[in-house]
């Protein structure tokens, strides 16, 4: 089959890098007609790769054809996936339409891929599509899934097989992509690093760049390692934050939609100091906006740090550790309004349980950007000892630190934030 697919990309005039030659569930992906497809596999498998190819082949093979290119939101697009098929089709006469963020892409035959994101679909759903390409779509929410699967029916399709594929990190172990995969709604395909020829030779050895790759997955830890390193869809055993769900709580919002800012913050050198920059808006939720996350730093640059985020967003409060005496006394020496917090561990656990939770209005009150890694991998690592009511100390300073700015605040569950200031 490789050879099939090589003398295929080699054979077309559109074509200008010979030398992809996808293997294993990438291979199945270029050549899979299900109309509804995911390929899925821990970080560095060459999903992505795989499904740009698979957008080209399908733009310089069927004449007319109208795709789309997208995820969860548009502005991550043109970091992420439009940056891999720019490379796919360099060379190729296909003219970009938009300047730097393209709108969409114009082939010669009259195709045409449309770039967007479920923030702003308006253009990708207003007809039907031959095919709609979805980046990371553990992204989605399975309502976003279900409204693109809409749009690519097959009415007036160009191609004979109309389709809807993505590509995906492993998510939780119970997300509605392997539920639907487990009910035939859908086709997972999974993929491995063997199947990245960057990372492997055809007989499976490592090559340079997979030394250094491999390397650098191994060093993770928690949830993380078992999803990127190790491609299982996992959330902890005995998750504390059972309720965390990436699809539902890791959203992008800007930052002019807040009133009112504070940090939040965790001491540390061995273990990784941490700043929080968490936003709170009209209606009182909260978002985790950005994240300092550092080990081995003196306490001089965490509070450097702290003190630009304040000049910048003009921080109410900085909420620390009661027991981080010197490091509050530093803030305020620096201009930072640093205030103790404490309270009993449980009591700040369900506090948070209960901002996690979905509302009456579809929303939860409190969300995190996708940008704060570290945060999101404490949240569905962080677990409970076994047959105790108390979790374990690790992988929590992101929560600590988020959890001294819930207890300081300490107002009833759906009421403002901001109304102790």
């Amino acid at each position: 089959m490789t050879a099939a697919v090589s003398y295929q990309i080699r054979a077309h005039p559109n074509i200008k890098n010979p030398d992809y030659k996808p293997r294993g569930a990438a291979e199945k992906l270029i050549y899979n007609h299900d109309p509804a497809v995911i390929i899925a596999g821990p970080a560095e498998t060459g999903k992505t790769l795989a499904a740009c190819w698979k957008a080209h082949l399908i733009c310089s093979k069927y004449a007319g054809a109208q795709g789309a290119i997208l995820r969860k939101s548009q502005k991550s697009v043109y970091g992420s996936v439009l940056q891999t098929f720019d490379r796919v089709i360099r060379g190729a006469p296909i003219q970009r339409y938009g300047g730097e963020k393209p709108e969409k892409y114009i082939y010669p035959s009259g195709s045409v891929v449309w770039v967007g994101g479920m923030d702003n679909a308006d253009k990708i759903l207003s007809s039907e599509r031959d095919f709609i390409y979805v980046n990371q779509a553990e992204e989605l929410r399975l309502d976003d899934w279900e409204k693109l699967t809409t749009r690519t029916t097959g009415r007036g399709a160009v191609i004979p097989y109309p389709q809807l594929f993505g590509d995906v990190n492993p998510g939780g172990s119970r997300h509605w992509i392997r539920e639907l995969a487990r009910a035939g709604s859908l086709t997972l395909l999974v993929s491995v690093h063997q199947d990245n020829p960057t990372l492997y030779t055809e007989a499976g050895e490592l090559t340079a760049q997979g030394r250094r790759t491999m390397a650098r997955l191994e060093s993770l830890t928690g949830v993380r390692r078992k999803r990127l390193l190790e491609g299982i869809w996992a959330t902890a055993e005995g998750a504390v934050y059972d309720n965390f769900d990436p699809s539902v709580h890791v959203v992008e919002r800007q930052p002019e939609e807040f009133s009112i800012w504070y940090l939040a913050m965790d001491e540390g050198y061995t273990n990784p100091a941490v700043i929080l920059l968490v936003g709170s808006d009209s209606d009182g939720r909260v978002h985790v906006l950005s994240e300092y996350y550092e080990r081995g730093k003196l306490q001089e640059a965490v509070v450097a740090r702290a003190a630009e985020l304040h000049r910048e967003y003009g921080v109410t409060t900085a909420a620390v550790d009661a027991a981080a005496a010197g490091l509050i006394a530093d803030l305020k020496n620096n201009g930072v309004p640093a205030v103790a917090a404490k309270g009993r561990v449980l009591d700040g656990i369900q506090n948070i349980q209960n901002r996690l939770q979905v509302q009456g209005d579809g929303r939860p009150r409190l969300t995190v950007d996708p940008a704060c890694v570290n945060l999101i991998n404490e949240f569905e690592s962080y677990a409970w000892k076994p047959e105790k009511d108390e979790p374990i100390k690790e992988l929590d300073h992101a929560l600590d630190a988020l959890r001294y700015l819930d207890t300081l605040l300490d107002v009833p569950h759906g009421a403002s934030l901001v109304a102790w200031a």
